[in-house]
């Protein structure tokens, strides 16, 4: 369909799409790259100025400015965005910036938009309104469409009233990070030994990803254990560093800790040392980080969450949660034999690859193609009085 619109030089064009916030996770530049090619507009909602609190007061502008310029959808992934990094500790501020992003979205509409929003995270990891919960029944309000990155995420955005939910799952994550580095090369860079079963958890350092768990459950491993937990990726919170930093001490050498960004050019080098990956999620919504390890066929060592349910069964290994259980399943994975981890690894790169950029592109599209042909359709939540 999207092959004959451009054939007929109409409908892709057409698609212009605004999106926020920019960040540096490969998903928004692996997919809006298939969407230019196929023949949209993509430009992202930066600030004329350098200070992120007049680029929130003046966002109402840009949005008419982008308007004007013929920007037709407006592609909302996160709402981090709206956090005042001056006043991350007031109420009074979040309950400001909960008011401004009503009135954002609300001029967004009046604009002409079509706002759709990728559903990431149900809430933030990180509280940015006075409500969030709230915050998200007003987005769906102004919603025209929501795109699911897994079933599990689609049947709970359903549950909370939205009219329009369309799964379009995340692709694989290999490409930003392609190297030539094998695994003995890896490990030497990063002075492991061959006989080491590496446990790797990479990429942004958050506490509802769980590296304190995983660092408390290495050094409660068996002195004799062979076990190497390797945590790396930039961690912003100060207070959570200084927590993962003392488990890793107290660890010992059991454990490599680097709390530093990774050049991009060195994720897989981390990648290809490791045995498995490992992310004792306290909750989480969906995982890019799991999309990138499977990615390069690493097993990975989940709890058994509902929202990991769409997780391939033979490509990972589950748990219940529970520090000491961690434990136990880091052991045994450490125990499988060399071609059952051989027979889950090709499984969870399979898994990653079920979806190829082109498609969840082309898909995108075609969403964004639906929702400007149709006349706004607002308030989309089912409200229950």
């Amino acid at each position: 369909m999207i092959e004959a619109q451009r054939a007929r030089g109409d409908e892709a064009p057409r698609v212009k799409v605004l999106a926020t916030p920019e960040d540096p996770n490969p998903y928004q530049s692996l997919l809006y790259r298939q969407l230019t090619a196929l023949g949209g507009t993509v430009a992202y909602t930066t600030g004329p100025t350098r200070s992120h609190s007049l680029n929130l007061l003046l966002a109402p502008a840009s949005l008419a400015a982008r308007r004007l310029a013929g920007f037709n959808v407006l592609h909302i992934h996160w709402v981090f965005q709206f956090s005042l990094p001056w006043a991350q500790r007031s109420e009074l501020a979040r309950r400001l910036m909960e008011w401004w992003f009503r009135q954002y979205l609300r001029c967004a509409c009046a604009l002409g938009y079509r706002v759709v929003w990728t559903a990431h995270d149900l809430v933030p990891h990180g509280r940015v309104f006075h409500d969030d919960e709230r915050a998200r029944t007003v987005l769906l309000d102004r919603c025209d469409l929501v795109i699911a990155l897994s079933p599990s995420t689609a049947r709970q955005l359903t549950a909370l009233g939205c009219a329009d939910v369309r799964v379009i799952p995340l692709g694989p994550y290999h490409d930003p990070y392609e190297s030539p580095v094998e695994r003995a090369q890896a490990r030497r860079r990063l002075n492991l030994q061959d006989d080491e079963f590496v446990v790797l958890h990479i990429g942004r350092i958050e506490a509802y990803k769980g590296a304190d768990l995983l660092l408390d459950a290495a050094a409660q491993l068996p002195a004799e254990s062979r076990i190497i937990v390797v945590v790396a990726g930039s961690c912003s919170d100060a207070h959570y560093r200084e927590r993962l930093l003392g488990l890793a001490a107290s660890a010992g050498a059991r454990v490599r800790i680097s709390l530093e960004w990774i050049p991009d050019g060195d994720v897989a080098v981390y990648l290809r040392a490791a045995d498995v990956a490992a992310y004792p999620f306290r909750e989480v919504s969906n995982s890019s980080s799991i999309s990138l390890v499977q990615s390069f066929g690493l097993p990975v060592i989940i709890p058994n969450l509902e929202n990991l349910e769409d997780v391939s069964a033979t490509g990972a290994i589950r748990y219940e949660p529970g520090v000491d259980r961690l434990v136990d399943v880091l052991a045994g994975a450490a125990d499988r034999a060399v071609d059952e981890l051989a027979s889950m690894s090709a499984a969870a790169r399979a898994h990653a690859a079920s979806a190829s950029w082109e498609q969840i592109g082309r898909d995108t599209l075609l969403a964004f193609t639906d929702v400007i042909d149709r006349p706004p359709a607002r308030a989309r939540v089912a409200r229950h009085h």
